[in-house]
């Protein structure tokens, strides 16, 4: 991809200065400077010798800036006194002292008693300082991230086959490939950047794209040289086809398979049950696609496979994921330039929560019932491992569970918006208003905060210091441009007055939370690190500064990064280096230490087999379509940044529903009709869509918008994949129905554009709301 300078600036003539930085409003990481004039943040521009982005960004990198300066920025510490009783705002003593006293109420009942949800857009320093309070001070397995809903089956899936987490490909191998696989992942929407890489990468190598979704997406329509239009929530039985095909038609690599890996003969017994025209059948694909796209795969060796959502908001997702991992091992398209899994993270920091331990992971990819792995990092964290309470992470929608039945009465959510986000809205928002909830926020309008008995208003990005890791292991550092509004302090410096204000103490007495500043707690950081997969010990801010972003691991071995895991094909499945002993991917049942004694592979891969099963509640004749949900390109999650910027916003204001013509024909609805949405759950309602994206029987909303009738989220569920707990968002039965006729906006008909091809741009390449594009 050629550099390229995408600046957009809201001010005339120069800014006073221009901070190095990184775009937090998705998983790719590119590099920017931001634009200060007057201390406030003016505009960015990318950085055309960052490594990931090569100076491209895409919309909400050019617009989402806007949000730091929004009227509605939380300035001052709040307090609900009593239920029921307004907020009021007081000074940061009097709202700490109220936390820490209902804090400590809430334990006296048991440590299991209290509950943190957090993000997906913290810093390293920060999920490591937060990872060490709750696991090495409170000891409660009550703590997850929202990551839990967009990729905590990237984890799964990477541990199920190589013992640990760690995205094995990188971006420089999608530079080398001749083959791109994107499984459920809409690139050109989600990743703008990334997929103007893979264009770039396609163009110059002669490449081919195939893409399995559901829909025909802006990805397909700009890039696909095969799209499997799969039913929703026929994932498995696709990839089980395919290593059929593999198998049968000899193109795997038998002698990689029996020196690399085990399991084959047990893999091979479940794929003989899913020949071409069982899947075909099952997936609602023709034969015919299905055995060229096994063909152009066993025929390719660089080829590099993309994962993400379409994939990981299932109940068969950590499977899904893991048979795309179990394809490059059988045909040995892994640890070599241009070939390897790449199971994609879905927010700027999802790596860095998982890497640091402040979701569902130990630190450093620790396994918590490895005792040799604990007495570890209870070396590390000088506290008496006699005493420590290893827990495995209990998952936010269990957490939810306990607290419906009463077991979890305080929650801390930071730096997310669970009335929004999360499934089933209406049950979520009941058990949200039993609790005692805290909320930490830039935002006083996030929707979550209506429900709020604490608000702590929180510095966001420009406004402090630390390090995300993007979707490829690359390490951002993002540097302070300006101060924080009013009395907002940034995340790390509120955990280190929590834990010391909590008494958190060390064997020796000393404060368990050391550091102050976030470099201090990097150094720590890289200490915990070190020998560990995710090693940072390598790895300093100098270092990142100089290099633009730095692949871990970073060490003695590599000290300017790496661009690939597994070249030595040596993976970490031993028995006290691995992250997990295993589970059944259908039932979620662990596996103990003396199981995988048993199975121990000592450095080789698994490849796990597992059967298709069809998806949990099922359309019915009450409830005939199928609801997907997902994202558009001009928004992040539940908009409270970028539904601040006037430029975005009017190109996606509202919810709309994508009807197929034929369903539409049916029911009579029309482009922009009123339309509503019915399911055992709650109501939607908003404009449709008419086009040929979806599958007739299929319906799309995005899942962005808001609280009540505009909440896609009104209809999804509890379900969840046994291993990854990440829940099933993809598929949801429902009815549609016309309310009124309607005229289609302008904005609907500019989308609709998007969505049937007649705007085929990649949308990082647009200049809109000010963008101006330039070659450096």
């Amino acid at each position: 991809m050629q550099p390229r300078i995408d600046t957009n600036l809201g001010i005339e003539g120069d800014p006073d200065a221009w901070v190095h930085s990184a775009c937090i409003l998705c998983s790719n990481g590119c590099g920017v400077d931001i634009a200060v004039k007057d201390g406030r943040i003016a505009g960015v521009r990318g950085n055309a010798g960052h490594p990931v982005n090569f100076g491209h960004l895409g919309p909400k990198g050019e617009h989402g800036w806007v949000a730091n300066n929004s009227k509605r920025r939380g300035t001052t510490p709040m307090i609900r006194r009593t239920k029921g009783a307004s907020l009021e705002p007081v000074g940061w003593a009097e709202a700490m002292d109220f936390f820490i006293e209902t804090f400590r109420e809430a334990w006296r009942q048991g440590h299991e008693n209290l509950a943190c949800y957090n993000s997906g857009q913290l810093t390293i320093e920060e999920f490591y300082t937060l990872g060490k309070l709750w696991r090495g001070g409170l000891q409660s397995s009550n703590i997850d991230g929202n990551t839990r809903l967009c990729t905590a089956t990237s984890a799964t899936g990477l541990m199920a086959n190589f013992g640990v987490d760690g995205p094995v490909a990188s971006y420089v191998d999608v530079d080398q490939a001749d083959l791109l696989c994107l499984y459920g992942h809409n690139v050109a929407e989600v990743q703008t950047v990334l997929w103007e890489r893979m264009l770039a990468a396609k163009a110059k190598n002669g490449g081919r794209i195939i893409v399995a979704d559901p829909r025909r997406t802006p990805t397909v329509l700009q890039g696909a040289d095969l799209h499997l239009a799969l039913r929703s929530g026929t994932n498995v039985a696709l990839m089980n086809g395919i290593i059929h095909l593999l198998i049968a038609r000899g193109w795997i690599d038998r002698d990689f398979i029996a020196r690399h890996t085990v399991g084959f003969d047990e893999l091979d017994a479940v794929a003989r049950e899913y020949p071409p025209e069982r899947v075909a059948e099952i997936c609602g694909i023709p034969r015919r696609d299905l055995e060229t796209a096994a063909e152009w795969i066993g025929t390719t060796r660089r080829m590099v496979s993309t994962v993400l959502q379409g994939f990981y908001q299932s109940v068969e997702a950590t499977a899904s994921s893991s048979l795309v991992n179990t394809v490059h091992l059988i045909t040995g398209a892994i640890g070599k330039p241009g070939a390897g899994p790449l199971l994609m993270a879905g927010q700027p920091a999802a790596m860095c929560n998982r890497e640091a331990g402040a979701g569902g992971s130990y630190p450093a990819y620790r396994n918590p019932h490895c005792e040799a792995q604990m007495r570890d990092l209870c070396e590390l964290w000088n506290i008496d491992f006699g005493k420590f309470h290893p827990e495995v992470p209990k998952d936010i929608l269990s957490m939810m569970e306990s607290a419906e039945r009463g077991e979890i009465e305080f929650m801390w959510v930071i730096g997310t918006n669970p009335l929004v986000s999360l499934p089933d809205q209406n049950r979520s928002e009941r058990i949200l208003r039993r609790l005692f909830l805290v909320v930490q926020d830039p935002f006083l309008d996030a929707e979550t905060v209506d429900l709020a008995d604490v608000y702590f208003p929180a510095a966001m990005w420009g406004e402090k210091m630390g390090c995300v890791t993007n979707a490829d292991r690359s390490v951002n550092l993002l540097l302070k441009a300006v101060e924080p509004p009013g009395e907002a302090r940034s995340d790390f410096d509120i955990f280190v007055e929590v834990a010391d204000r909590l008494g958190f103490k060390d064997r020796e007495g000393v404060a368990l939370i050391p550091f102050g500043e976030p470099k201090d707690a990097f150094e720590e950081w890289r200490k915990v690190s070190k020998g560990r997969p995710c090693d940072y010990s390598g790895m300093t801010y100098e270092l990142i500064l100089e290099m633009g972003s730095v692949r871990w691991p970073c060490n003695d071995e590599h000290p300017r990064g790496s661009e690939r895991l597994y070249e030595d094909l040596e993976f970490w499945t031993g028995i006290d280096e691995c992250e997990t002993y295993g589970a059944d991917f259908l039932t979620g049942r662990k596996n103990t230490r003396g199981d995988y004694e048993r199975m121990d592979p000592r450095g080789k891969a698994f490849l796990r087999p597992v059967e298709w099963r069809r998806q949990p509640n099922p359309t019915s004749m009450e409830y005939p379509f199928t609801l997907i949900t997902g994202r558009v390109v001009y928004h992040f999650h539940t908009r409270t940044k970028t539904g601040r910027s006037a430029v975005l916003n009017e190109r996606a204001p509202h919810p709309y529903v994508e009807v197929h013509p034929d369903d539409a024909a049916r029911l009579e609805i029309g482009l922009g009709d009123r339309v509503e949405i019915t399911s055992p759950n709650g109501r939607w309602e908003g404009v449709a869509m008419v086009v040929d994206t979806v599958r007739p029987g299929e319906v799309f909303v995005p899942f962005h918008y808001g609280h009540g009738a505009q909440s896609a989220n009104q209809h999804t569920w509890y379900a969840r994949d046994p291993i990854s707990h990440q829940p099933q968002l993809k598929s949801s039965p429902v009815a549609v129905r016309r309310l009124s006729f309607g005229e289609p906006e302008p904005w609907l008909l500019k989308r609709l554009a998007e969505l049937n091809g007649e705007s085929a741009i990649p949308f990082a390449a647009l200049e809109f709301g000010g963008t101006v594009n330039c070659q450096p």
